[in-house]
């Protein structure tokens, strides 16, 4: 989380890019409200602006695309729309259309409404309390602690924000504990999940609850991780931030559109990068099986054409034809099952908004508010079952 809570973007970026929000000039002006997220953007299509400024908003003025629309929700189970399903929207409508189909279905879902809500005013919060020495902590807040797992290429390209140094350096002057996993910075998802599980570990005795904070890259070490340790070795894991998780890899990886890396920054380990394939990932991804009383949170953003930072831009063109994505993975890709999700609207994969100190303290007592008010629900929450894939992007809500 840095810039943003990056990435595998070292894979994937030149170093000769520029750092910068600038947009694609090209589009249809909208202004339009998905929950409670107001966005003022381009878009890639008459029926996406329809859909943002009409729609949405309940205003019915176009019979023909409102037809076209409400076959699409009646066509659409309960559950989050997958890949497949993404893929074939952006196809019969517009990339933009399928991405704002997808934010208008997780705030659908109540429990994400509600974190939503929580999390805009702990925000609201937040950015008050860092005009201050220390931000207001939460009740119960100084119980926990936090393990952050950094990205990769974390020591040779920490511009990127894969080290997590914006999102640490927060969470310290907020007031918490915080803790970092030395993983090897390019080495395979399989190799620094043992890291990680070791971190994990070593951390039971504290006598504090724990709560793990992951970029891109580390979320597949982080998930394979507690699927490895199992219940009983992970009693003290609280929740997990998987933010903008590359969980099931990148079409980037295996078409190779990015140059190759290491004429600037030296020699890379092949494994790392080959661990980030597409059938690799999405195999490794069938085997997660994060323990059920781990509260697991998706955050990633959901951009539009309007918003694609010069990083995301070469990506998001070529990712296009996969469907909506953020510049480097696949929008459902991100997403673990039967978890909470928060996606901010019109910020791609390196959420490059200037307040991440602020979402990431906010984000993290959001958790923990969270926590402590379903504290008797928590272990009955997902069930008698882990929280598996099951080979689906489905979300399940949590109780009201």
């Amino acid at each position: 989380m840095r810039h943003s809570t990056i990435s595998c973007a070292a894979l994937l970026l030149s170093l000769a890019l520029v750092v910068g929000c600038a947009i694609f000039p090209s589009g249809l002006p909208v202004r339009g409200t998905v929950g409670s997220q107001l966005v003022e953007t381009r878009v890639d299509s008459e029926i996406a602006r329809y859909y943002l400024s009409n729609y949405l908003a309940g205003i019915r003025g176009d019979s023909l695309l409102d037809a076209r629309i409400d076959g699409t929700y009646q066509n659409s189970t309960g559950a989050l729309p997958d890949r497949a399903e993404l893929k074939r929207l952006s196809g019969e409508f517009s990339n933009d259309f399928a991405a704002l189909f997808l934010a208008d279905k997780i705030v659908r879902i109540p429990a994400n409404r509600r974190l939503r809500d929580e999390f805009e005013r702990a925000r609201s919060a937040a950015s008050k309390g860092f005009k201050e020495p220390r931000a207001r902590l939460p009740d119960g807040a100084g119980n926990y602690e936090v393990l952050l797992v950094p990205s990769y290429l974390y020591k040779r390209l920490p511009i990127t924000g894969t080290d997590l140094a914006v999102p640490r350096a927060a969470l310290k002057r907020a007031g918490f504990t915080c803790h970092f996993v030395e993983t090897i910075e390019d080495g395979a998802v399989e190799t620094n999940a043992g890291l990680v599980a070791a971190a994990i570990r070593a951390r039971a005795d504290a006598g504090r609850p724990l709560i793990l904070i992951s970029a891109s890259k580390s979320a597949p070490e982080v998930a394979m991780a507690l699927t490895q340790l199992g219940d009983e070795a992970t009693r003290h894991v609280a929740a997990w931030i998987n933010a903008v998780g590359a969980l099931q890899g990148t079409p980037l990886t295996d078409e190779r559109v990015m140059p190759n890396l290491e004429a600037k920054i030296g020699t890379v380990n092949a494994a790392g990068r080959e661990s980030l394939t597409i059938a690799r990932s999405r195999a490794r991804f069938q085997s997660f099986r994060v323990p059920n009383h781990v509260l697991v949170v998706n955050y990633f953003g959901i951009p539009l054409t309007g918003g694609i930072s010069t990083w995301a831009r070469k990506g998001y063109r070529h990712l296009k034809t996969h469907g909506p994505n953020d510049g480097i993975l696949l929008l459902a890709d991100m997403i673990l099952p039967r978890a909470l999700t928060l996606a901010d609207l019109g910020r791609d994969h390196f959420l490059l908004d200037g307040h991440m100190d602020v979402t990431v303290v906010a984000l993290t007592t959001t958790i923990i508010r969270w926590l402590e008010n379903n504290q008797t629900k928590a272990t009955s929450i997902w069930g008698s079952e882990s929280r598996s894939t099951g080979g689906s992007t489905a979300l399940m809500p949590l109780p009201e």
